[in-house]
């Protein structure tokens, strides 16, 4: 009985720790407004009035870059870009996204090597639901002055239409803005805002006879507010920020998304590969796989461990290496000798059920040292003042996340564990 009594006690704290989680990850509109300050961009044409706005997403190391509307994009004249420190900048580059999605990806040049304007966290578009507070920033046209315009709205429906367009959201819009994130409670970029009830009007009134039942209803129903409503530019839509993550890679071929199943930050491996600093990104790349694993404090893994790490998580990984080695580095360019040479998860799990000896087991593994400069002289040498970054063997790097270096199994087990995984991936 006494336990009864504490039962909706404990039921209670749960619910609570639940909400108080969930709620942290709620952000007060002031953090959200600095945020957004920080991270939107003016466009505007060198020679011809107007602009719009945008703001920085991650991308290549060496140029910033940003997403914005493409429909001023497109128009003639030379473009510029004006940052939040008043600094001006030429665009180096201008992408236009297909399928005539109203999105545009831009880039310029940064000072150095590397783009310090904050970049924008990408949210879930399935966190937005109707009736979801957004939040839009963006540089009104009605100011010469580099002075952003912060407005709340709520999102009123959640249905496809023309260009892209498919989230619909009530606030006071401001001429200057297309192009302005729309972010969620979290602070993070949910759509990117564009055009108004009667701007979609316009684009659909040419194509009603081929229009989707869908589009035709939201094609309606839009004409019915503007024959209701007197404020025409209080309704507004949005681009879903999920179509921006599947054309971003077809703009933008060369491009790793930072993706983790697990919530781990890909940034700093991609900066020491991007530098060519081989020695601390093979450092940093062990240190990811315990996190990937959820294992930093034990600093080690065990068998199930290398069974169960995330696909995704390692993908993230390889591709990064392969793509600042030019191919010559990566887990999946490693499997792919080790597989060549003989070994696989087959023949590990022969010797661990006793159908294959120890030594017949370990000759792939040395077979494998040998073929990517791991051994010397019969000699394992695992340890980064006889590992040389500069080497010409292709499968060289990484090592420290193959062999799990300073938290051993024992290295040729650890070895034909961790291939094992990676070929389960199909990396």
């Amino acid at each position: 009985m006494k336990k009864m009594k504490f039962l909706p006690r404990i039921i209670g704290l749960i619910f609570l720790a639940i909400t108080l989680t969930n709620c942290s990850r709620e952000l007060s509109s002031e953090k959200i407004a600095y945020r957004l300050e920080r991270s939107i961009v003016k466009i505007s044409s060198r020679n011809k009035p107007g602009h719009i706005t945008g703001f920085f997403v991650s991308g290549e190391t060496d140029v910033c870059t940003v997403v914005t509307s493409a429909n001023f994009i497109k128009k003639e004249g030379e473009k510029v870009l004006q940052t939040n420190d008043e600094k001006v900048w030429d665009i180096a580059s201008m992408k236009i996204f297909p399928s005539n999605i109203d999105l545009a990806l831009v880039t310029f040049q940064p000072e150095g090597k590397k783009c310090n304007y904050p970049a924008l966290k990408i949210g879930n578009l399935e966190n937005l639901k109707i009736g979801s507070s957004i939040y839009i920033s963006g540089f009104p046209i009605e100011s010469e002055e580099l002075l952003p315009k912060f407005v709340s709205g709520t999102v009123s429906s959640l249905a496809k239409s023309a260009k892209g367009y498919g989230v619909y959201y009530q606030f006071l819009n401001i001429n200057g803005m297309s192009g302005s994130p729309v972010v969620d409670v979290r602070g993070e970029v949910v759509a990117v805002h564009g055009m108004s009830d009667l701007e979609i009007i316009q684009s659909l009134e040419s194509k009603k006879t081929s229009l989707s039942d869908a589009q035709k209803s939201t094609f309606q129903q839009v004409v019915k507010r503007i024959e209701t409503y007197d404020e025409l530019n209080t309704f507004h839509w949005g681009i879903p920020i999920n179509l921006f993550q599947e054309y971003r890679v077809q703009a933008f071929p060369h491009y790793v998304p930072l993706v983790s199943e697990v919530g781990v930050d890909y940034t700093k491996l991609r900066d020491l590969l991007a530098a060519g600093n081989w020695e601390e990104a093979d450092k940093e790349t062990a240190t990811l796989i315990l996190k990937v694993a959820d294992r930093v404090l034990q600093e080690r893994l065990d068998r199930e461990d290398l069974q169960n790490l995330s696909c995704k998580d390692l993908s993230t990984i390889d591709k990064l290496w392969l793509k600042y080695s030019n191919g010559q580095f990566g887990f999946s360019v490693q499997e792919k000798i080790y597989h060549s040479l003989g070994g696989s998860w087959y023949v590990w799990k022969a010797y661990q059920l006793g159908g294959a000896t120890e030594e017949y087991y370990k000759r792939y593994e040395t077979a494998f040292g040998e073929k990517v400069g791991w051994r010397e002289g019969g000699e394992w040498n695992l340890v980064w003042d006889s590992v040389n970054p500069n080497t010409p063997y292709v499968g060289h790097l990484p090592w420290g996340a193959v062999v799990g270096a300073g938290e051993w199994i024992k290295t040729v087990p650890r070895m034909g564990l961790f291939f094992s995984r990676v070929d389960a991936c199909r990396l």
